[in-house]
């Protein structure tokens, strides 16, 4: 299913999660999500790894990244450290924004690949922050239901730009979307493979935004 943290496979797939030090708000406003989409995209760039999923919440976040050649740590840094830099400075805040290292898990099969990404794009609904997926615009849920023609805020535009949905959608026959969304919202319990990736993750509901 899963593989514990800190090895590095080249063209691997991870479950990558970081959260705020001391639960500490990652995203105030609007320009922050956008300032961090940026820093996935500049590390992209220079690295060419892919995202299959991602969900910005506001203490943490969490993203399927494959990498390709490089090490998922130079991807991660290339993230996170210029981020943290920029909030601070501009919040004129001290510290360490995240919380130590991020946490990440190798994810082995299709299976358990399907499911992280329905674990993603959950996220919101277990916060209790929107009703469905859907609503939350911070998530590349939509790009997988919708599609990049019915999106038009600017995070939506860049996350229809990093974000890969062919892996995951490849794994429905027909009318893919509609599958994937079925799969996502279905009244199937999941408990078991969630309670393993909060197991994998070491996330707990402590960790949902206040």
């Amino acid at each position: 299913m899963s593989r514990k943290k800190r090895i590095w496979y080249p063209g691997a797939s991870y479950h990558v999660m970081s959260r705020g030090n001391r639960r500490t708000v990652l995203f105030k406003d609007a320009s922050d999500y956008i300032r961090f989409l940026g820093c996935i995209e500049s590390s992209k760039e220079r690295y060419g790894f892919k995202v299959h999923s991602i969900c910005l919440m506001t203490n943490h976040f969490h993203m399927i990244i494959e990498t390709e050649k490089t090490d998922l740590s130079k991807i991660m840094q290339k993230i996170l450290h210029p981020y943290s830099m920029d909030f601070n400075h501009k919040y004129d805040f001290t510290g360490h924004l995240f919380e130590s290292r991020y946490t990440s898990c190798l994810i082995e099969d299709e299976r358990y690949f399907l499911e992280v990404s329905r674990y993603i794009h959950l996220n919101p609904v277990k916060a209790q922050m929107v009703r469905g997926p859907l609503d939350y615009e911070y998530s590349s849920y939509g790009l997988y239901v919708d599609g990049k023609h019915e999106r038009k805020r600017k995070t939506d535009v860049m996350i229809d730009e990093l974000v890969d949905t062919g892996r995951v959608l490849d794994c429905f026959r027909n009318n893919s979307r509609e599958q994937y969304r079925m799969f996502v919202e279905g009244k199937i319990s999941h408990a078991e493979q969630e309670m393993l990736i909060q197991k994998d993750m070491k996330e707990d509901d402590m960790w949902l935004p206040w």
